[in-house]
């Protein structure tokens, strides 16, 4: 294929060439953005009249069963509060009528949102999937602050967890 460029940039302050693509994609990246204002504006001057931006985007937080497993895997006695609406994070673009908002708003038109609820596969056995799991950025976030005994309960916990999820496809959520 010769007329794909693949850039990986900050979208929230990298100086795209205005007018310079068809397509901007993010996959489980967008909902950081510390700025998502400034970021969206900035991918919409990067796109050509009628370019279009495709975001896969998590759902809220209480929606997806493998953040609340490990969010209750990892808590350790602890009261973990949900993330606040709008945070950066895994939910931050959960609300489909504050996305709308925020794509127009920056100019964005005909903004289409779909739902998906489909199973997640994380990995052929339990152990595969703690390989993945374990050192993501909410096990690794949620890790913190633990001591040595109960941060290992708490991985234990979620090692079991993940083997209460195996099927003979792997481990599904």
């Amino acid at each position: 294929v010769t007329n794909v460029e693949f850039l990986r940039a900050d979208a929230q302050v990298h100086a795209f060439d205005t007018a310079t693509f068809d397509l901007a994609i993010s996959r489980f990246g967008s909902m950081f953005f510390s700025d998502r204002p400034a970021a969206f504006t900035n991918i919409a001057s990067a796109l050509r009249p009628g370019g279009r931006v495709a975001l896969l985007v998590w759902q809220a937080t209480a929606r997806n069963e493998w953040i609340m497993v490990v969010r209750e895997s990892m808590a350790a006695g602890r009261d973990l509060p949900m993330p606040p609406p709008g945070a950066p994070g895994p939910a931050a673009l959960a609300d489909p009528d504050d996305v709308e908002a925020l794509l127009t708003g920056v100019g964005f038109e005909a903004v289409e949102l779909t739902s998906f609820e489909e199973p997640l596969w994380f990995g052929a056995d339990a152990d595969a999937a703690y390989a993945f799991v374990g050192g993501i950025g909410i096990v690794k976030g949620l890790s913190e602050g633990l001591d040595d005994v109960a941060r290992a309960e708490a991985h234990e916990k979620l090692k079991a967890a993940l083997r209460s999820h195996e099927t003979p496809e792997g481990v599904r959520f």
